[in-house]
């Protein structure tokens, strides 16, 4: 946002749009050439359009999986996102740029359409793909994690447990299930458990099948996640450098497990972006952003392996930069600005609290469970993914 010379806050606005066939000659061109859009009859002025530097490429599925380059505009938002692809359709017509395609006479054969409009710039995948930028050597860990976690809001860690003490922490995990759903099936005989929405204290549904079980008041638990976890000294390296000390953190401890029959989430974050905290607010030049620190990570480890089958869970890489991205999961599958966190067991996934993510299904015959370890800062409080009732009914 910036203002006026009235002193009217001027808002903008976001457009991605595909180009087909790719080429990164008319990225080139529509970057350079294509800066302001023709004043309006109610607008005595032209109105500026800034691209994004760089560019995505994907195959687009609902049109024969041909490959479409993806550009992003910022704009004013009295300009419409239509308009922006209408202004970028008239540059291309008689322009004749070199493709991606075998075809070498492109001048009369590149279309544009509309992919997104959004109050808020959409993470774009990379070219290069996100696996080479969040899957972290961990001889670079110390330097490069932090950095990763903050631009992308993700990095994964390689074999944080061994295969001993992923067993030993399974059977902990499976122990605790079994005797959270005794006490369900026990005290709340009511409820359809994997169908019906509830949460308590020790244990919420969060879908057909999902379902978050506290592990904070197991006896032993906290004392293996400090032993074999927190104390990992690539573990405590990026809480010292995104947290801080880890006497200023304070821990929960959970299994998220997902039983046979588990379909895809909704698209959302664990938390959100803190009252009065920065957005990842527009600067100068309009994407380079800033962004308040992050509260709070959350460390998903399996203790199994994922595959397709017993599925995974599946991130926004880049959605932790801006609120307002609810209801636009849509347009990070259609882009395949996704990454599935498919992992073996012992593995870790970091991930900002604000960051987008959704549980994928789970159409294997075995339980996928998941050790949740959320660090956060002292002053933060979760006090919306858990109830305040108890299973046992008191009385």
């Amino acid at each position: 946002q910036d203002r006026h010379a009235t002193g009217r806050k001027k808002m903008v606005h976001f457009t991605v749009v595909g180009i087909l066939p790719p080429s990164r000659d008319a990225f080139d061109y529509i970057s350079s050439n294509l800066t302001s859009i023709e004043k309006t009859a109610d607008d005595d002025d032209c109105q500026g359009i800034q691209w994004r530097s760089h560019y995505s490429l994907v195959e687009d599925e609902e049109n024969q999986n041909k490959l479409t380059l993806l550009m992003s505009a910022m704009h004013d938002e009295t300009v419409a996102s239509e308009d922006v692809v209408a202004a970028v359709q008239n540059e291309l017509l008689g322009a004749s740029f070199s493709s991606s395609s075998d075809d070498s006479d492109q001048s009369d054969n590149f279309s544009s359409e509309l992919w997104a409009s959004s109050p808020v710039p959409l993470s774009m995948r990379p070219l290069q793909g996100y696996d080479s930028i969040v899957n972290v050597d961990l001889e670079r860990w110390v330097v490069e994690a932090p950095r990763v976690m903050r631009e992308y809001g993700i990095v994964t860690q390689q074999n944080i447990l061994g295969p001993t003490e992923v067993a030993e922490l399974k059977e902990m995990a499976d122990n605790a299930i079994a005797d959270a759903e005794a006490k369900l099936a026990k005290y709340r005989p009511e409820i359809d458990v994997g169908e019906d929405t509830f949460i308590f204290r020790e244990i919420a549904s969060r879908n057909t099948e999902r379902f978050d079980l506290r592990l904070d008041t197991i006896p032993g638990a906290p004392e293996m996640v400090e032993k074999y976890i927190i104390q990992h000294p690539l573990v405590r390296s990026l809480l010292d450098r995104v947290l801080g000390p880890v006497s200023e953190i304070d821990f929960d401890i959970s299994v998220i497990y997902s039983r046979p029959g588990a379909v895809d989430q909704k698209w959302h974050s664990d938390g959100a972006h803190q009252s009065g905290a920065k957005d990842a607010g527009f600067e100068e030049d309009g994407w380079k952003t800033s962004l308040a620190n992050t509260y709070a990570l959350c460390l998903f480890i399996p203790l199994i392996d994922l595959d397709e089958e017993r599925g995974y869970t599946q991130f926004w890489p880049g959605s932790h930069r801006h609120r307002n991205l609810d209801g636009f999961g849509t347009v990070a599958e259609l882009a395949k600005a996704t990454y599935n966190g498919i992992c073996e067991a012992g593995s870790g996934i970091w991930y900002d609290y604000r960051l987008l993510h959704r549980g994928k299904f789970n159409v294997s015959s075995v339980v996928r469970p998941i050790l949740q370890i959320i660090p956060k800062k002292k002053w933060y409080v979760e006090c919306v993914n858990y109830g305040k009732e108890s299973i046992v009914r008191e009385g």
